[in-house]
């Protein structure tokens, strides 16, 4: 009865080996850094951030130049009121080329996950053993 059950057993498990196409992996970090689109989305949220510095730099010396207390709260109030304006416009910008950006990957992992038969991609930080890395052939669909 024993042989019998590890036969049956041995047949499943080759049988589902068989059918497993296999596990890909994708570094996010590889296509973050490599991806021109995300790169200048990259700059461009980078100089956004530089302006907003600049910005209050500008702000803060005219606060120290102002005579009075009172140019000195009109300087602070509209200069708040415009930094909070940028930071709005920052955060908006970021969440519009986040939701892109995984638009676009998505797509790309999808296809080279139909093109090399893989029942599955993950991100390469989630794998511990195992799999086929996926990322160029992905960076080849975004490029």
């Amino acid at each position: 009865m024993k042989k019998v059950i590890l036969s049956i057993m041995s047949f499943m498990f080759l049988t589902l080996a068989s059918n497993a196409a296999g596990i890909g992996y994708v570094n996010y970090d590889t296509i973050s850094k490599t991806y021109p689109l995300a790169k200048k989305y990259t700059t461009d949220l980078n100089n956004k951030v530089k302006n907003i510095k600049t910005y209050t730099t500008q702000k803060d010396k005219e606060v120290a130049n102002a005579k009075t207390p009172a140019q000195k709260a009109n300087i602070r109030k509209a200069a708040l009121a415009e930094i909070e304006k940028r930071q709005k416009d920052y955060l908006a910008t970021r969440n519009r080329y986040e939701i892109d950006l995984t638009k676009k990957i998505s797509v790309a992992v999808e296809k080279v996950r139909v093109q090399k038969k893989l029942d599955v991609v993950l991100n390469k930080d989630s794998v511990v053993a195992g799999g086929v890395d996926v990322t160029q052939a992905v960076l080849a669909i975004l490029k």
